[in-house]
């Protein structure tokens, strides 16, 4: 039963709730034919549930597509003749719109289409009885929507399409950044840890040799396994500070999908120059992104954000700027505003703040480029240390 259902009633989930939604045009139809006290109503009847039958079928792009779609039209044309009623062309017009087609075709259901729309309405202003004002400007109407339906359904379709392979393509650049860390850690063991165990697990194996023959040169082979354990150990911190440093895009992805809860856009100008900055203020950057963004979700009512990044000769700046109430004071315990500051500040940068109720807010940071970045993960910039 379930198979049924899906295969001959619902519509494939692809697109969505609009053919449900389309089938309220149904209402002015059914309303018309009923009561069903006459034979031309009954066979009227049938030859729609005919044309609900190929409407449905006519979202499969199979190789009875073309038989679905002249299906339909023959029978709204029928309508169309006979009962004034031109209802049944919005189910192919926007069928026509939705499918995934090549332009040809569409082209090809879109010249059959108008020309059953010509026919019903040139038809149907023929049968009037009467030709009048009122006539005419509903003649007009329909020939309007006729035109413009199935155009404003691909327009729209494209869009939702558009809308899904953005969806699609995000969700493949989350893959690849987590692949990418994964790579770069592995690269590190490999680089780094593999070659010191290497040399640990020689220099274990000469001792061993040595304590039998010369144990008085064990000593000093187990001091150098000593000074390469400690020697190395600070690479392995430097590995583990290096993956909790956090990349801009990375950031980005994690914070507009925040964003969208609350239906805040996010837009971003200049995002390609963050690529080749230094993860050291990447990481301090991001952190500041995400502690605006969670500022902006819970507090400042706002519909969109906008992040824009800068470079000049002497330093790395960001701008974030939202359309929210703003505020005056800082608020009691607002300690994201002055941990942000806190951050900034010990990275040797800056941050302003200016906030008014009328505009919204707007964060200005800016950070000194790096002369060095220190093994340890610090900034090193004029001689001076500071930690990042």
């Amino acid at each position: 039963m379930k198979k049924f259902f899906q295969k001959h009633i619902l519509f494939p989930q692809r697109f969505g709730l609009m053919p449900y939604f389309i089938l309220t045009f149904l209402i002015p139809t059914v309303i018309q034919l009923l009561p069903l006290d006459q034979p031309a109503k009954w066979f009227l009847a049938i030859l729609l549930l005919v044309f609900l039958k190929a409407y449905r079928d006519g979202y499969e792009v199979t190789e009875k597509l073309n038989i679905a779609i002249r299906l339909q039209l023959t029978i709204a044309l029928i309508f169309g003749i006979f009962l004034s009623n031109g209802y049944l062309f919005v189910f192919t017009a926007w069928e026509i719109g939705s499918l995934p087609i090549q332009k040809s075709r569409y082209y090809q259901f879109l010249k059959e289409y108008y020309l059953a729309c010509a026919i019903s309405l040139l038809l149907g202003f023929w049968y009037l009885n009467e030709v009048n004002n009122a006539a005419l400007y509903n003649i007009l109407i329909a020939l309007l929507f006729a035109i413009s339906s199935p155009i404003i359904a691909r327009s729209v379709n494209e869009s939702n399409r558009k809308n899904y392979r953005l969806h699609q393509t995000n969700q493949r650049l989350e893959a690849i950044i987590r692949q990418g860390e994964r790579e770069r850690i592995a690269r590190d063991l490999h680089d780094n840890l593999g070659q010191v165990f290497s040399i640990i697990t020689m220099k274990s194996e000469v001792a061993l040799k040595l304590l039998e023959k010369k144990p008085e040169l064990v000593a000093q082979e187990l001091q150098e396994i000593a000074a390469t354990s400690r020697n190395n150990l600070t690479m392995v911190r430097t590995i583990v500070e290096n993956l909790q440093e956090r990349s801009i895009a990375k950031t980005l992805i994690e914070e507009e999908k925040n964003l969208q809860v609350t239906e805040t856009t996010l837009f971003t100008k200049r995002e390609e120059l963050a690529e080749n900055w230094p993860l050291p203020v990447q990481d301090v950057f991001s952190a500041i992104i995400k502690e605006a963004i969670t500022n902006i979700i819970r507090h400042s009512q706002a519909s969109f954000a906008e992040i824009t990044f800068n470079e000049s000769q002497r330093e790395y700046q960001l701008q974030i700027t939202d359309n929210g109430v703003g505020f005056k004071t800082a608020r009691a315990g607002a300690f994201g505003l002055q941990g942000m500051t806190n951050r900034v500040e010990a990275a040797g940068g800056e941050l302003q703040i200016d906030s008014e109720t009328s505009q919204g807010t707007q964060l200005i940071l800016s950070l000194p480029k790096l002369s060095e970045v220190a093994a340890d993960g610090k900034i090193k910039k004029d001689n001076q240390d500071v930690s990042s």
